[in-house]
């Protein structure tokens, strides 16, 4: 066995007896390897522990001695674990395999033959003397039936010897400790390998060790198939604003860079989900060196739920880091991944800039600062506008921002 799916033929005729003449022979050997290692012992070993034998080279010839030795030591474990295998394999296949003589003997109790494939047949021959009867066809239908739960029930206690087969397979492979075709290529002169003196002589140890390998190995499966699911969600959500972009390019007023200044920041905004919270922003400025500014803006957000907020935020910010020189107002609009009022509040560090020579345009763009939406992403917030003013401004720096819900939907009014 162990050599492929196993047939009817391989298990009505197996040989378990060999299992037994097998499992003697290990105990053979691991008494043998016993034998061996004391003479190895008594004859080799000591020759450079008794003190004759001294200086670098029996330092060095006493500890390869010592690996030597274990490796008589390790060889006895493996064997005698295999000889346990072999038995326990006797006993677990004589049920399993009883099982299928018995459901054979069974099944021609019952009037059917077994034939070589494992398949209850019926001599319908029996059924001559009731072929003018008028419940003829019943009776065929009948011992039909009869033919094919009989064959299902044999090859259901095929499959379980089959499954058995692996799992004994496994064990066997493990306790000698032969390694995978995989490692065998990396090491083709089997430098690596020794007897396993950590081998288990309990089928039920290795499997344990299979369901568990089975276990990781569907979790895995499970792992990556929720990333692709993940990776196909994004490039549909990213499809679907390149698409939204085209259909805001064609509805852009002005000119061609205007339409495509418009489509980037629209397109954009819908593939990352900066379309949640929406809204408009009014704001001014004042630096010199260091700026401080502050805004009020109303903006409408959309909740994981599918409400809808209507909120007033206001915000204060000073500039810390960059250039920051002249006067501005502003107007402009606000876009945001937050999908609560909640994540739009606290402290966030901005990134900004401006060109205003009495007419203007700014952007900026804010990371709330420990704060995640729904879906686990770091909260971020883009504007952007025009405004009248004098001055530039190219800087990072920090603001506070609060506020409360005007309106919501599905919530009393």
């Amino acid at each position: 066995m162990g050599a492929g799916k196993l047939t009817y033929q391989d298990v009505v005729t197996a040989d378990l007896g060999t299992l037994i003449t097998a499992a003697q022979d290990w105990v053979d050997m691991a008494g043998a390897f016993d034998d061996l290692g004391k003479l190895y012992g008594a004859q080799v070993e000591s020759f450079a522990n008794d003190g004759r034998w001294v200086a670098v080279s029996a330092d060095a010839a006493a500890s390869q001695f010592a690996v030597t030795r274990k490796q008589f030591a390790d060889a006895q474990t493996e064997a005698r674990a295999i000889a346990s295998l072999l038995r326990e394999t006797h006993e677990r296949f004589s049920q399993l395999i009883g099982r299928v003589r018995d459901l054979v003997a069974q099944a021609e109790k019952d009037d059917m033959t077994v034939n070589s494939k494992g398949e209850a047949v019926y001599d319908m021959r029996k059924l001559a003397p009731f072929r003018s009867e008028p419940d003829y066809a019943q009776h065929v239908t009948q011992v039909q039936k009869a033919e094919a739960a009989w064959t299902k029930k044999i090859r259901d206690a095929v499959q379980a010897v089959d499954a058995e087969d692996e799992i004994v397979e496994d064990a066997l492979r493990k306790a000698a400790g032969i390694e995978s075709w995989f490692q065998r290529i990396l090491d083709p002169l089997n430098q690596n390998h020794s007897f396993n003196g950590a081998a288990d002589g309990d089928i039920a140890t290795y499997e344990q060790e299979a369901k568990k390998e089975e276990a990781e190995a569907r979790a895995e499966e499970e792992r990556k198939r929720q990333e692709k699911e993940a990776r196909d969600h994004r490039i549909k959500h990213i499809v679907g604003g390149i698409i939204k972009g085209v259909s805001i390019f064609t509805q852009q007023p002005g000119g061609l860079g205007t339409k495509l200044v418009g489509t980037a920041i629209e397109g954009l905004a819908d593939a990352t989900g900066y379309n949640n919270t929406q809204g408009i922003t009014i704001g001014g400025s004042l630096g010199f060196g260091i700026g401080i500014s502050g805004s009020i803006s109303l903006v409408e957000t959309r909740t994981p739920d599918g409400h809808n907020q209507l909120n007033l935020m206001y915000s204060g910010g000073e500039t810390t880091a960059g250039w920051d020189f002249g006067a501005s107002a502003n107007i402009g609009v606000v876009k945001s991944n937050a999908d609560d009022i909640s994540q739009l509040k606290g402290a966030g560090w901005d990134k900004s800039g401006s060109f205003h020579a009495g007419l203007g345009i700014w952007g900026a763009h804010q990371n709330a600062i420990g704060t995640t939406n729904s879906k686990g992403d770091p909260v971020g917030t883009v504007s952007y506008g025009g405004g009248i003013g004098l001055g530039n401004e190219v800087a990072t720096g920090f603001s506070n921002a609060d506020g409360w819900t005007l309106w919501e939907s599905g919530k009393g009014k």
